[in-house]
């Protein structure tokens, strides 16, 4: 079975538990005020829009790989764990949708859109980001209430809780980069505490709640870093190069906001001519797409951070297979860690 099978199989069983709790939030919401009823039915449908559910799975797959607990199904206990990592990863994507305005998430309106319409945007905006709070703050509940050893949930809660404020930090320096010209050493530092982190807050959650040793929790913190680094570099160059056919949005958006991703960032120190345009602050349309493409291919710094993102899936990749997990978690993520660096082939 490959990773997206295995994410499709687990998922269900994710989306099965996390519904339940979701109804019991519209519920008690509906009982305190009718608005908030509807704010929570908004948040349910952001939250339950389809997608593999990575971040869950990967909490799901890291205990299973140390305490495989299968018997006619999974422990429930775990599964209102991977819920509460599904409303912690959802807490964080309604803030990034405030700051970088967007206006869709997963072929559906963003809570702050769905909010401003009808209002204002002051009120949109208001509205999801106290919405984001109450997921990040169910989400410890959640963690903290699923039936674990005392001493692990607090663990496990303490990780959510430093990676929440890590990568908090984290997009507080991306905005920075709008308006500086960072190099690379300062992008992996902000990235650092960017994708990575919220890997790290979902193995290590399953890790320390499945007993693993001291060892393996730095081979896993470790392993989160670098596959972070190589998602957030193929994540932006999809961005960049991917077709609205492909991934549903212009090409360039971050560049017209003028986001330094990696990829970026190796570009405007070898082409003059990029800077300019970034210096311009406007969403690009038509041939301006195709020529900044052009300028960032041409000058080296796509291939340079492919390379860059590879090197740190082949670190990745080693710290896993140091791991105690068994074959089926180590099998699952040296897959979804390849398809990661082979996909980046797809963009040129």
């Amino acid at each position: 079975m490959d990773y997206t099978e295995l994410l499709d199989n687990y998922g269900k069983l994710i989306e099965a538990d996390l519904d339940e709790q979701l109804q019991k939030l519209l519920e008690d919401g509906q009982k305190y005020h009718p608005f908030l009823g509807e704010v929570y039915r908004a948040t349910m449908e952001f939250v339950q829009r389809s997608g593999r559910r990575l971040a869950a799975c990967s909490t799901l797959i890291v205990y299973k790989g140390y305490a495989d607990r299968i018997d006619n199904g999974i422990d429930s206990r775990i599964l209102g764990v991977c819920s509460a990592i599904e409303l912690y990863r959802h807490s964080i994507l309604i803030h990034d949708d405030i700051v970088d305005a967007e206006e869709e998430r997963r072929g559906g309106k963003t809570l702050h859109r769905s909010f401003s319409e009808g209002f204002s945007e002051n009120f949109g905006l208001g509205t999801a980001m106290f919405a984001g709070n109450i997921l990040y703050a169910l989400a410890i509940k959640g963690v903290l209430a699923s039936g674990f050893d005392p001493d692990r949930l607090s663990k496990a809660a303490s990780i959510l809780s430093s990676e929440f404020k890590d990568v908090n930090e984290s997009q507080i320096l991306d905005m920075l980069f709008e308006y500086t010209n960072p190099k690379q050493q300062e992008w992996e530092t902000m990235a650092s505490r960017r994708a990575a982190s919220l890997f790290r807050a979902s193995m290590l959650a399953g890790a320390l709640l499945a007993g693993a040793g001291d060892r393996d929790l730095k081979l896993l913190e470790e392993a989160a870093r670098h596959i972070g680094y190589a998602f957030d570099i193929q994540d932006d160059i999809i961005d960049t190069f991917a077709s609205e056919e492909q991934y549903g949005r212009v090409p360039c958006g971050d560049i017209g906001k003028r986001k330094k991703p990696l990829h970026v960032i190796l570009a405007l120190e070898r082409e003059e001519r990029l800077a300019a345009i970034m210096a311009e602050g406007r969403m690009l349309a038509g041939e301006d797409i195709g020529y900044v493409q052009a300028l960032i291919r041409d000058c080296g710094a796509l291939d340079l951070a492919k390379s860059i993102s590879r090197g740190h899936a082949r670190e990745a990749e080693k710290m896993i297979s140091m791991t105690e997990m068994n074959q089926d978690a180590k099998d699952f993520f040296v897959s979804f860690i390849r398809y990661v660096d082979e996909s980046l082939d797809w963009y040129k």
